[in-house]
């Protein structure tokens, strides 16, 4: 910290940087543009900061003890020329505000002439990236209109200044009006779908503003706390900004470090999800600190019209003492929205524009299963390039003079959408609910797998049914099934039909192996799995896919283990309905599984994928045989039906593998092409991996589990 005599600028021009000498801004330990607190010779029974922006001066001659400054920022501290201060470095920044209440003393000024004013001053303000103080006088001219104002409340509770953004709105007030008698209005056009959250928060304002409502009991006291959670790209950021911008006097963005004042005007307090984190810092000092300091932010807004507000993806990932009586008391979650919901938000992104067309945006709202608010803007802007850039590749047409356009504007060609530009952007596009387990996106279809025609079909009714023709079944009484276990050798396509039938059906899919769900860390493991079921229910319908179940869910697990089978049993069949979702489970071992999972309720439904038989080894072979250089040596046909005889008893994957050999041997030899002979002998190298013991165990298992 160090003296100056306080000097003043050569210009008012961002009024609330002080500039200093390179050598007393060495001295300071500053560099310009950095945030520095001013001591002036008079203490701040407010306790407000007196915050400025350190600048070098420019020019020569400037003594190191001089500080220039500009008048406004003389007149908002109480300076005067001559005066001696302190300057020190700040970790407090200079805040972006949300709002700025201007007073006016024209009390003849009505309702109309007010929205003007302060609809003129955020847009005179909107592209300007300067500081605005309190007492600061604003004089705004239209014509022959003048309006005189002085800022009465920057919106930053510990600050005389606060930067002013885009996203800062004007209020205007005057003198008589008490400070229990401002509205806060909270109704967003920019929220779609969420009517029941955005009542909620009204209800919750009205309430909190009311300064009547103790009158009928002493006890009462207004819900002060409120918790925005859901999924990424939900809309929470939106929601919060758009509750900043609804008028409140006074918009806070708290840190550890503010103290709030007693206030009788409402006043919204955002507190930062970084602040409220429960992982990976419980116990250090510094999550403890900032736990207390949010308790004492709590205690210090007692009595006063004031509500705080954050945002987290999920109540439980904040400290458990923050969610009780007095404190984040009230959680709003933004869901995933239904197809109802996204027609909405597609509504409300479109506008008043007609493109897309109303039947597309439905088909866009029925075919967007899980994706959230985020999602649905980044397909609509992802369609609209693609139909721009399939317009602008039309080649030029003559114009009504029979001139060649020489600019694409000039081609009268209007922009249309269609339902192919929709499908290659959905193509395009995956769901933020998704986006943290997707392993791969399923591109898998029925005709990549030879043979198994029954599997297949039995495959869609087990899954299919209960997730597309719920309504349907209830009709006839039929109980949904929640879970298929698909066994046998390993090697016999069971992902990939799972894969495929996610595909066809077009179901979001979310493939997990068992293995990479267990942790070395004691509860992680727990937690992904109770995960895994939030983000598929929020994205139903869906397919949870667990490969190598049996290395989490296998018999005498303890422990750790025995927690995450604990977990997988809890949400298949607990109190949280399963509706929407399909588990579907593979393994090569099923003897090895715990009979707590076989049970009604769970993998009821048992699907055996064998060996593939002599048709599906054929289709297999003769699909491989037709995408490759090989000359058969009478017909591909001919030669996938004796290449179906030698290889009986290998699996799906195996029959794969052959054809690889082959082509490998074909390419070592220098040949043009895959011949008979080059499938034959890898046909001889290959050994079996399926043996009879393999299959004999499988069938034991299977009996056993049927009964006598």
């Amino acid at each position: 910290m160090s003296s100056f005599i306080v000097r003043p600028t050569n210009s008012d021009k961002d009024a609330f940087r002080v500039r200093l000498t390179a050598v007393s801004l060495l001295g300071l330990r500053l560099k310009p543009g950095d945030t520095c607190q001013i001591h002036g010779p008079t203490d701040n029974p407010d306790g407000k900061k007196k915050l400025a922006i350190v600048w070098e001066a420019s020019g020569q001659g400037l003594k190191d003890t001089v500080v220039q400054t500009s008048k406004l920022l003389q007149e908002t501290y109480g300076l005067r020329l001559g005066d001696k201060i302190t300057i020190s470095p700040s970790s407090q920044k200079i805040e972006d505000s949300s709002s700025v209440t201007l007073l006016c003393d024209d009390l003849s000024l009505d309702a109309r002439k007010v929205e003007f004013w302060q609809q003129y001053a955020t847009s005179a303000y909107s592209a300007i990236d300067e500081c605005i103080a309190l007492s600061q006088k604003l004089s705004f001219r239209v014509g022959d209109d003048r309006v005189d104002l002085r800022v009465k409340d920057v919106g930053i509770q510990d600050s005389y200044i606060a930067r002013v953004t885009r996203s800062t709105s004007f209020r205007i007030t005057n003198s008589e009006e008490s400070p229990t008698q401002t509205e806060v209005n909270f109704f967003p056009v920019r929220l779609a779908g969420l009517e029941k959250q955005i009542s909620q928060l009204q209800s919750i304002i009205r309430r909190l503003t009311r300064a009547d409502l103790r009158s009928y009991s002493k006890s009462y006291s207004p819900k002060q706390g409120v918790l925005i959670y859901g999924a990424k790209g939900t809309g929470k950021s939106t929601f919060i900004q758009s509750l900043a911008e609804s008028g409140w006097p006074s918009v806070v963005k708290w840190t550890p470090q503010t103290q709030l004042s007693s206030t009788k005007s409402p006043r919204l307090v955002i507190v930062n999800s970084n602040h409220l984190s429960r992982r990976a810092v419980d116990g250090s000092p510094s999550h403890s600190n900032q736990i207390m300091a949010i308790h004492s932010l709590f205690e210090q807004i007692k009595g006063t019209p004031t509500l705080v507000v954050a945002e987290i993806s999920h109540p439980n990932d904040i400290d458990e003492s923050l969610r009780s009586v007095g404190k984040f008391k009230v959680e709003v979650e933004l869901p995933i929205p239904s197809s109802l919901q996204r027609q909405q938000i597609l509504w409300a992104i479109r506008g008043d524009d007609l493109i897309p067309k109303d039947d597309l945006l439905q088909t866009m709202a029925e075919r967007t299963h899980g994706f959230v608010g985020a999602d649905l803007y980044d397909l609509f802007c992802t369609t609209l390039d693609i139909a721009i850039d399939r317009r602008d590749a039309v080649e030029p047409v003559a114009t009504p003079n029979g001139d060649v356009a020489q600019d694409l504007s000039e081609n009268y060609i209007p922009l249309e959408v269609s339902a192919r530009d929709f499908e290659l952007a959905l193509s395009q596009t995956r769901p933020s609910a998704l986006q943290e387990i997707f392993l791969e996106t399923p591109n898998v279809h029925w005709t990549d797998i030879g043979g198994q025609h029954e599997i297949k079909r039995s495959l869609q009714n087990a899954i299919e049914r209960p997730l597309k023709h719920a309504d349907r079944m209830a009709e006839f009484g039929l109980e949904p099934k929640k879970g298929v276990l698909l066994y046998g050798p390993p090697g016999c396509s069971k992902t990939l039909l799972v894969k495929a039938l996610a595909t066809e059906a077009k179901l979001n899919f979310l493939a997990v192996k068992g293995a990479e769900l267990i942790s070395m860390y004691v509860g992680e493991s727990e937690r992904a799995t109770r995960e895994i079921f939030r983000k598929a229910r929020a994205a139903s319908p869906s397919i949870i896919f667990f490969d190598e179940i049996d290395s989490i869910a296998s018999r005498g697990r303890s422990g750790g283990d025995l927690n995450v089978l604990t977990t997988l049993l809890n949400e298949m069949d607990g109190f949280e309905e399963l509706k929407g979702v399909m588990v579907v489970a593979a393994t090569n071992k099923p003897m090895a599984i715990d009979p707590a999972l076989m049970r009604p309720g769970r993998f009821d439904n048992v699907v055996y994928i064998g060996p593939p038989d002599f048709e599906a080894r054929k289709e297999i072979l003769e699909k491989r045989l037709g995408r490759i250089s090989y000359r058969p040596a009478a017909t591909i046909e001919a030669d996938a039906t004796r290449f179906a005889e030698l290889t009986e008893g290998f699996s799906g994957a195996e029959v794969v593998g052959i054809m690889q050999t082959a082509g490998e041997l074909a390419f070592d030899t220098d040949h043009n092409y895959v011949g008979m002979a080059d499938v034959e002998e890898a046909i001889r190298r290959t050994p079996k991996s399926i043996t009879r013991d393999i299959l004999d165990e499988l069938e034991s298992w299977n009996a056993a589990r049927r009964g006598p």
